[in-house]
């Protein structure tokens, strides 16, 4: 999934890539630059699960956040949005979807941030 991301976004964003949970944080912490946060929720279980939660839940790290899962219930998406996600994608999902989608986001953080 890191591959696929990084393919599809580089072109127009600039991406940090963190193979886990711990990772993800020690970016955050690290850069303020960070515009939005996805999250493959399939590759650290739980600990993605309360990673998503934190950053949704804390003032510190106010920032869109996707959720991409390949779970079929209907549970991971209501999962994510209990947690907090700005938007839960499905896997398989269309890369075009993804970059329609994160423009919005980012443009509404924009806006709000003015």
């Amino acid at each position: 999934m890191n591959y696929m991301l990084q393919t599809v976004l580089s072109r127009k964003y600039k991406i940090l890539l963190a193979g886990d949970v711990f990772q993800g944080m020690q970016h955050l912490k690290k850069n303020e630059a960070i515009e939005l946060i996805i999250v493959d929720v399939d590759m650290n279980g739980d600990e993605s699960w309360e990673f998503v939660q934190h950053v949704k839940s804390s003032w510190l790290y106010k920032r869109p956040l996707i959720v991409l899962s390949s779970d079929k219930a209907f549970s991971a998406s209501e999962k994510a949005s209990e947690a907090g996600a700005d938007y839960f994608f499905q896997k398989p999902f269309s890369p075009i979807d993804l970059i329609k989608t994160i423009e919005a986001l980012l443009q509404t953080k924009r806006i709000y941030s003015a």
